[in-house]
């Protein structure tokens, strides 16, 4: 079935390229692997390769210990393990087995490459690009730990890298639908699309929960099926509420330069700013939000815009701000109230004064 080699063969090419990548820094860029750690992880991904081919391929003459490998030798035997997945895949008739088996030496890659990466986050600065999501899974996402600082009370967000796998069930829907067989890359297209609207549902959910936490790593999940515009905003939304404004204004910035028509980031950063006591910076912020194209709750630059002509003190500019949103919201019954407020305010500072 050539459009199912077609699959597996990226969901391979996806999966030994990211271990390809790690490998380089992990030997190249950093060296590691000669560190005792670094070693014993060598080590293991030698003996779980070695032991899986012993298992998988009963043909393949040699002998797994001959695979337990000196660490100058490892990336030489694990090329030669890739070739032969490889060549397999590529076989013009397959069985469900030698799916199986395919599926289950991607998953190998993906728990060693876990395992590699965090090694590698832990010890360096490096930052190494994941992999694109297809067909694979997100088995364990970021994990945000608190870190204190002896020279600072600001709060660090430290994250590990993610857990992918294959998951066999999407091959075997895949294989059972003869429609999306003439069309693999609408099928991943249609898996991203349905993975990143649960995430983003699931966000939204643990947000109204006040657990800004989950919310946050179910963001990250999101990310890792679509890296939109959207998804980097509200990963700068939980990022604030949990305190960390430098964070959210980075993450709103990398929103706008993903989409410089997604308005909702530009609101966001000139709230933060504006917050911060950039008052008047944040009033250009909010005047971008406007001008964008693509936001679906238009009203909110013009309140804040409103909430900044408040703080300085030039009301008969905030009562336009906000009469304005009124006009995009004209069933939000808070602003009606805010907007009778400040007119009222106005008229009455209007009138001359009386004297007795």
């Amino acid at each position: 079935m050539e459009s199912m080699n077609s699959l597996l063969l990226a969901e391979f090419y996806t999966a030994t390229g990211y271990l390809d990548r790690l490998i380089f820094a992990f030997t190249e860029l950093e060296k590691i692997h000669l560190t005792p750690r670094g070693k014993l992880q060598v080590q293991k991904l030698s003996h779980e390769t070695a032991q899986f081919f012993a298992k998988s391929f009963s043909d393949l003459s040699f002998e797994k210990d001959q695979y337990v490998f000196e660490i100058s030798q490892f990336k030489n035997h694990l090329k030669f393990f890739q070739n032969y997945i490889e060549a397999q895949i590529k076989l013009p008739l397959k069985s469900q087995k030698s799916e199986r088996i395919v599926i289950e030496y991607i998953n190998l890659i993906y728990r060693n490459s876990f395992e590699i990466h965090n090694f590698i986050i832990e010890c360096t600065t490096l930052d190494i690009q994941l992999p694109r999501t297809g067909l694979t899974e997100v088995e364990e996402i970021p994990m945000i730990k608190s870190i204190s600082s002896a020279n600072t009370d600001s709060t660090k967000e430290n994250f590990t890298a993610p857990l992918f796998s294959l998951n066999e069930k999407n091959i075997q829907e895949l294989s059972h639908v003869e429609s999306v067989i003439k069309s693999p890359i609408a099928f991943l297209d249609i898996k991203r699309d349905e993975k990143y609207d649960h995430f983003i549902h699931r966000g939204h959910f643990f947000i109204a929960q006040k657990n800004y936490s989950e919310a946050h790593n179910h963001f990250f999940k999101a990310r890792n099926y679509k890296d939109t515009a959207e998804v980097l905003t509200l990963i700068a939304w939980t990022y604030s509420l949990l305190d960390n404004i430098p964070e959210a204004k980075a993450y709103c910035l990398k929103a706008i330069q993903k989409d410089t028509q997604y308005g909702p980031a530009y609101n966001d950063y000139g709230n933060y700013i504006l917050n911060e006591g950039q008052i008047r910076e944040s009033l250009r912020w909010f005047e971008l939000a406007k001008r964008a194209h693509n936001y679906q709750n238009r009203e909110y630059p013009y309140i804040n815009a409103g909430r900044a002509y408040v703080l300085l003190k030039q009301y008969e500019d905030g009562l336009n701000e906000f009469s304005l949103a009124l006009t995009l919201a004209p069933h939000h019954q808070e602003l009606h109230e805010t907007v009778a407020k400040l007119r009222n305010n106005l008229e009455r500072e209007s009138q001359p004064t009386q004297h007795i």
